[in-house]
């Protein structure tokens, strides 16, 4: 469309109202001045007519009160949420997040528990497959081992002597 002041002003007042003779003679100057636009003023013309014809809508009683209450409903619904709105919106993702995370640790421990039962299975077998303690020679030569070894331990008093002599040369 054109953006011409003059057209535009002429347009609006038209849709608004009919135009008075000074503005059709000024619509009717400026179309000879700009034929490409004439089609276009035609159409709004036989629109407008068409409307004029046609009753206009009944509109309710309550119009007025019912165009406030929707106002009022929009203006609480962009106000900043309350904060039980904010818990509200907080708790089921936080109620997910747990679940998750339950799952994940649950998961997590029956792998470790299965490693641990195949750990224990294979030492189990490695057990039963021993043939070292089945030889009932080393049962029986059991009390000469135990007897080799001393049962107390002797303290080294030179150590000890050598020991306390280095602690104080470090002070």
């Amino acid at each position: 469309m054109n953006s011409d002041p003059v057209y535009q002003r002429l347009r609006e007042a038209a849709w608004q109202r009919r135009l008075t003779p000074t503005e059709q003679a000024e619509l009717q100057a400026w179309l000879a001045a700009h034929p490409e636009v004439q089609p276009d003023v035609e159409l709004e013309a036989v629109l407008d007519l068409a409307l004029e014809q046609k009753p206009a809508p009944r509109v309710s009683s309550n119009f007025t009160a019912r165009v406030m209450q929707t106002i009022a409903a929009d203006a609480i619904e962009t106000r900043s949420p309350t904060p039980a709105a904010w818990w509200q919106r907080l708790l089921p993702r936080l109620a997910f997040a747990a679940v998750l995370i339950m799952s994940g640790a649950l998961g997590f421990r029956h792998y470790q528990q299965l490693a641990q039962q195949e750990e224990l299975t294979r030492a189990a077998q490695q057990l039963a497959t021993a043939q070292a303690l089945s030889n009932p020679e080393v049962i029986a030569d059991f009390d000469v081992i135990r007897n080799l070894s001393p049962t107390t331990a002797a303290a080294d008093e030179g150590l000890l002597a050598l020991s306390d002599e280095l602690l104080a040369l470090g002070q």
